[in-house]
């Protein structure tokens, strides 16, 4: 019987762990136990198999473990210890009657393994695992664990083992990957995972704060930012970084990506953007593929940050719903797996059925409310129609939105009333004063059209034919509501009404809570219509005495009179502390 001492060092040499312990006792049946502890930041059920590769008589002297008596394990395809022997001889570099053979024995290739002396978790160690990972067979022993648990597997004869992840366990799981190779004797061991999981992080850039959730108004542009770092690549040669964002139909993506790694800004060339809009759901999906990304193999740990814009546009949700902007990174998971990679110029994204990681989905919120403006006679709470309206704030953007627009034009055939309405007919000198001008002509567009500036705007609608005004799609901010035309019959407002929105944010939680008042006193929000209701009294004016005459009447024909569908939408860009 010959001891092998040095098998102990090459060993040590090839266990791809960071922590290694080896305790003094030994299972009731006589056998050991593989302790696989996991490693941070993977959240996946593990599923384990420990196949042998040598065994043999396991010893302790003086705290060292031998191993003697060395033979092929249970777990090696001998008719491939022809391409074992390849492989290792690739590795050690030995040729002529120095190299391996399928004849040499198993003692003859722990010795050509040993003579490598590889530092533990080195590149020369991992080839050697891969080597052995070709020429597995039979059954393994299994051990599993729940998320974030100690896996635990039971072997019942001393030897060398090789671990790995169950084939096809973590295909596509959230926050896992695939441990590398792990080679180790037994002697009752606890050995840590040797995996990377990559995370990814998504924030709104608000000022110098990265925070969750904000409220816009339509036409703002909302600043993204995620984070992520360079994960740790021992062991791949090609390795997959695809970032895939969802925005929801409130939010324009202004395809402006940039992208930084460890400080420097990548070039246009280093990655691809590509983003399509849903037709039934209106949600964008963009797609950001990292090129070459094993390039980077180097720089483990290193800052990777990925922003870009996109505008609250015409489609935004009003409700607590908020409009969300999701992203998700798929990653290569699995180390000891040869990725070829999808078909194309540079095959920088999974092929079919690659087993690659995803990591839960990063998501934030962007809120934007409105005002409701209710025209009703001051004695009996009566609708009232044929009232004009101003708004104005701080750095409004206006959007004005309709399933068909009247746009002014030259050419047009149809003439603003003051009840907000539209005709063909001509104003003649009995009829002027019920046209809100006498000279602006309109044309009917069935599209959307919009009016967006930076600057401080005036906005200016009427009241449809139910007496309501909506301005839709206003962040926190102060307001003045200035009535310029009252119903016929009625003496405007002679004070302006100022509107004060703040919204409450709670980070954490992703919600958004909606105050205003009116000069000074609370308003109640709709929770219908999530929109803050003001009602606008109007009193008649006098009715003073005459004598004689009989009055006029006037007649005039409305031409397929047409109502606003949509209102006013109303774009503030949000100045205030929130």
């Amino acid at each position: 019987m010959k001891n092998i001492k040095r098998i102990f060092a090459m060993v040590l040499a090839l266990t791809l762990v960071l922590a290694l312990t080896v305790t003094a006792f030994a299972t009731e049946a006589g056998g050991y136990t593989i302790t696989i502890k996991p490693k941070s930041g993977d959240n996946a059920a593990h599923s384990y198999e420990a196949y042998q590769i040598f065994k043999g008589d396991l010893t302790n002297q003086n705290d060292t473990a031998i191993l003697s008596n060395i033979t092929w394990g249970d777990n090696v395809d001998q008719s491939k210890l022809g391409d074992l022997a390849a492989a290792i001889n690739g590795i050690t570099g030995a040729q002529g009657e120095d190299a391996l053979t399928a004849a040499s024995s198993a003692e003859a290739f722990a010795d050509a393994i040993s003579a490598l002396n590889a530092s533990n978790d080195s590149a020369v160690a991992q080839s050697v695992a891969d080597a052995f990972g070709a020429v597995l067979t039979g059954a393994p022993k299994t051990g599993s664990a729940a998320a974030g648990q100690n896996a635990e597997i039971a072997v019942t004869e001393a030897g060398y083992y090789l671990v790995k992840d169950q084939d096809n366990s973590l295909n596509g799981e959230e926050d896992a990957a695939y441990t590398r190779f792990i080679l180790q004797v037994v002697n009752d061991v606890e050995v840590e995972a040797k995996s990377s999981v990559p995370t990814v992080d998504k924030k709104i850039q608000e000022g110098e704060d990265l925070v969750n959730a904000n409220n816009a108004s339509i036409g703002d542009e909302i600043q993204y930012v995620i984070n992520s770092t360079v994960p740790d690549m021992t062991g791949y040669e090609k390795y997959y970084f695809v970032l895939n964002d969802t925005m929801s139909q409130g939010l324009t993506f202004n395809n402006d990506v940039t992208i930084k790694i460890g400080g420097q800004t990548l070039d246009a060339d280093d990655y691809t953007v590509t983003s399509s809009v849903d037709e039934t759901t209106g949600k964008t999906s963009i797609k950001i593929v990292l090129k070459n990304f094993i390039q980077y193999k180097s720089e483990a740990g290193a800052a990777i940050e990925v922003s870009y814009t996109a505008t609250l546009n015409e489609n935004a949700d009003l409700t607590p719903t908020g409009n969300p902007n999701e992203v998700t990174l798929t990653y290569s998971n699995d180390p000891n797996y040869d990725y070829a990679g999808e078909p194309g110029d540079d095959h920088d994204e999974p092929g079919e059925n690659e087993p690659v990681g995803v990591t839960p989905k990063s998501e934030t919120k962007t809120f934007s409310t409105g005002i409701e403006l209710i025209k009703v006679d001051g004695n009996n709470n009566q609708a009232l129609t044929g009232a004009k309206f101003q708004i104005a704030g701080e750095k409004l953007n206006v959007t004005l939105i309709n399933e068909k627009v009247y746009e002014p034009a030259n050419d047009g055939t149809w003439y603003m009333l003051k009840d907000g309405t539209y005709t063909e007919t001509e104003p003649t000198e009995q009829t002027a004063d019920s046209y809100d001008s006498t000279t602006q002509k309109y044309k009917v567009v069935e599209h959307v059209t919009e009016e967006v500036t930076k600057e401080q705007v005036n906005a200016v609608g009427y009241v449809d034919s139910t007496g309501h005004l909506k301005f839709e799609g206003l962040a926190a901010g102060t307001y003045t509501i200035t009535e310029l035309v009252a119903p016929d019959g009625y003496n405007a407002l002679t004070q302006p009404i100022t509107v004060v929105i703040t919204g409450t944010m709670d980070d954490t939680n992703m919600t958004c809570t909606w105050t205003a008042t009116k000069d000074g006193a609370p308003l109640d929000l709709d929770a219908t219509t999530n929109l803050f209701p003001i009602e606008v009294e109007n009193k008649k004016g006098s009715q003073l005495p005459s004598t004689g005459g009989i009055g006029t009447t006037i007649f005039y024909v409305l031409g397929a009179v047409l109502v606003l569908s949509a209102g006013v939408v109303l774009v503030v860009k949000k100045r205030a502390e929130i």
